[in-house]
């Protein structure tokens, strides 16, 4: 009967924690994850991820291969105030994403910037490039070439217009 009520009692606390952690990701504005290391680092106010790395925030999500997070104190909650990405950077915002070598995303002026290797792509357009700088607040996307001898494209599908 002990065994029993022991079984019953970890199967409750195993719920519950599940059922906690799975509603604090549904409630956190923004979070940081990674495969290999995660570094805390209170002294600069950053987090250093390695492997695999995912960010969300409120805007978009974010994956690549190495991350640093800057963030502030406000109401004793910690807010991400510069992401950088290093290599594989895949970026979700709304219908679009976003992938290149590199990116920041400064939370003040909310713009990403991406830079090697650049694509977007939405559900009826792929644009490639060197550098995108992507304004968030204004819908705004600018794609830049490399240098004089490299090319922006733009493809569109046969239906983009319907």
């Amino acid at each position: 009967m002990k065994v029993r009520w022991s079984l019953l009692l970890i199967n409750k606390c195993l719920i519950f924690f599940i059922i906690l952690f799975i509603f604090s990701k549904l409630n956190a504005e923004s979070y940081v994850k990674a495969d290999d290391s995660l570094i805390w680092d209170s002294e600069n106010k950053n987090y250093v991820a390695k492997g695999n790395v995912e960010f969300k925030n409120e805007r978009f999500i974010a994956f690549s291969d190495k991350m640093i997070a800057k963030y502030i104190e406000e109401n004793n909650e910690e807010i991400f105030t510069i992401i950088e990405l290093f290599e594989n950077v895949k970026i979700e915002f709304e219908d679009e994403i976003f992938t290149g070598n590199y990116a920041i995303y400064t939370r003040k002026d909310n713009i990403i910037k991406l830079t090697g290797d650049v694509s977007i792509k939405s559900p009826s357009r792929l644009l490639t490039g060197y550098e995108l700088i992507a304004d968030i607040d204004n819908n705004k996307r600018i794609l830049n070439s490399d240098d004089k001898e490299t090319l922006v494209e733009v493809l569109l599908e046969n239906n983009a217009n319907n």
